[in-house]
């Protein structure tokens, strides 16, 4: 993972637990939270699993208890363990199948499509 992949407002595990980006800088270090100083992305930060858990945190509905359909609104991912991947899908839809295994990447594509923040 690196600086340029974050957003402004993305979930990350610090030493202190679950911080958010405020500023992203070119050094490959980003700014969290109520803290002055710097991080560096990949050492002193890591990216965060995205779980079923976070999407529910997220505002996310489960739906269809087979097929692991996480809703909120016309949006929705879908857990697919056997393959490993989590499918992205819009009015039920498939817009992309691709593997999504970090918060921030679901918080990343969320907004490119949506406009919208995934925030808690």
């Amino acid at each position: 993972m690196k600086a340029s992949d974050l957003r402004i407002g993305n979930y990350l595990n610090g030493k202190q637990g679950h911080v958010i980006v405020t500023e992203i800088r070119t050094n490959n270090s980003v700014k969290i939270l109520d803290n002055t100083s710097s991080f560096y992305v990949g050492i002193c930060l890591q990216p965060i699993e995205l779980t079923k858990e976070w999407l529910l945190n997220f505002g996310f509905e489960k739906k269809y208890d087979d097929l692991n359909w996480y809703i909120k609104g016309n949006y929705c991912f879908s857990f697919l363990k056997e393959l490993d991947l989590i499918v992205f899908k819009i009015k039920f839809q498939t817009v992309g199948i691709c593997t999504i295994k970090y918060v921030h990447e679901a918080q990343n594509i969320y907004f490119a499509l949506t406009g919208e923040e995934l925030s808690l």
